[in-house]
C-alpha cells in the first residue's frame, strides 16, 4: 500500500494541526493490539500521511486523513502527522499510539471484514471484476508466474511461496494479489482457504516485509481496506454500479497494489468450487 515519502515530509509545530491528545478509529483486532501495558514499537516507515511501526513483528499504522485505510492502521483526522524517522521509538499503552507530540488514542470501532457471499454473487462478482479491470489486470498479470496464479485459483499452497514477497515495496505485488485472494476466499468461503491460510502463515514473516505479513495476517481474517470491503458488499447484493466505483477506487491505490488485489479476488470469486 503507497504512503509518503519521509523525504516528503515537512515537520509542522502548529497546534491545530497536531493536537496533543488526538482520537481515532480501528478495527477491533487493532485495539486489541494497542490495549494493555506500557510497551516500545520501532518506526519502520514514516511519511505526512502514514507512520507504520513495529509492535513485536506486528505492523501497526497511524493514518492522517487521506491515507489508504490499511485495516491494521489507525484513522486519524489529521491532516498530516508529526515527523518521525524510520528506527524512532513510539509507545504504545491503554489504547494509544503515541508518537512524537501527539497521543493517538482508540475511541471507536470500524468493521473492516468482507461480508458472505451466496456462490451465485461470487460468479457476477468474479465476470464484473473481469470485465471492468480488464486493461489492469491483464498487465497485473504478466508480472507475475502464471503456474502460481492457476494454482491460485483452485486453492492450491503450491500458488504461495512463488508469489509470496514477489516484488518491490513496502507490499510486494505477490503479496497484494494473496491479500485479494485471501479476504475474497474469507466471503466466498473457498474451500481452499485453510491451505492458502496455512502456507502463508508458514512463510510470511521469512519472505516479506512486516507490514505486508502484517496484511495477509488480516486478510486471513477477511479483513480489508474500505474499497475492497465496499467493492464485496457490492458483490454480495450484485449492485454494478457500487462494484464499478469501487473497481475505480482500488486501481487507485498504488502503482500496483490495487490491481493486485483485484487480481486476487477475481482469482478467488472464479476459481475452482
Amino acid at each position: 500500500m503507497p504512503a509518503s515519502s519521509p523525504d516528503n515530509v515537512t515537520p509542522v509545530t502548529d497546534p491545530s494541526v497536531h493536537p496533543r491528545h488526538v482520537v481515532g478509529s480501528a478495527s477491533l483486532w487493532v485495539l486489541g493490539q494497542v490495549a494493555g501495558p506500557r510497551r516500545v514499537a520501532t518506526v519502520l516507515h514514516a511519511g505526512a500521511d502514514a507512520v507504520y511501526v513495529d509492535l513485536a513483528g506486528v505492523c501497526l499504522a497511524v493514518l492522517a486523513a487521506e491515507a489508504v485505510k490499511v485495516p491494521c492502521g489507525v484513522r486519524t483526522t489529521l491532516p498530516v502527522l508529526p515527523s518521525v524517522s524510520p528506527g524512532d521509538a513510539v509507545v504504545v499503552v491503554d489504547g494509544s499510539i503515541e508518537l512524537p507530540r501527539c497521543e493517538v488514542l482508540v475511541t471507536d470501532i470500524v468493521d473492516t471484514t468482507v461480508p458472505v457471499l451466496t456462490g451465485d454473487a461470487s460468479a457476477w462478482g468474479a465476470r464484473q471484476v473481469a470485465q471492468l479491470a480488464s486493461t489492469a489486470l491483464e498487465a497485473t498479470r504478466a508480472g507475475l508466474p502464471a503456474d502460481a496464479l492457476t494454482c491460485l485459483a483452485s486453492g492450491d499452497p503450491r500458488s504461495v511461496l512463488p508469489l509470496l514477497g514477489l516484488g518491490p515495496g513496502l507490499t510486494p505485488l505477490g503479496d497484494d494479489v494473496l491479500c485479494g485472494w485471501l479476504a475474497a476466499a474469507v466471503g466466498r468461503r473457498h474451500p481452499g482457504l485453510a491451505d492458502i491460510s496455512s502456507a502463508v502463515a508458514l512463510a510470511a514473516a521469512q519472505r516479506t516485509t512486516t507490514l505486508s505479513a502484517t496484511l495477509l495476517r488480516c486478510a486471513v481474517r477477511g479483513e480489508v481496506v474500505p474499497e475492497f470491503r465496499e467493492l464485496m458488499s457490492g458483490v454480495a447484493r450484485e449492485d454494478e454500479p457500487v462494484v464499478k466505483q469501487s473497481v475505480d477506487l482500488l486501481l487507485d491505490i498504488g502503482d500496483t497494489s490495487g490491481a493486485g488485489l483485484l487480481l486476487g479476488a477475481a482469482l478467488a470469486l472464479g476459481g475452482a468450487a
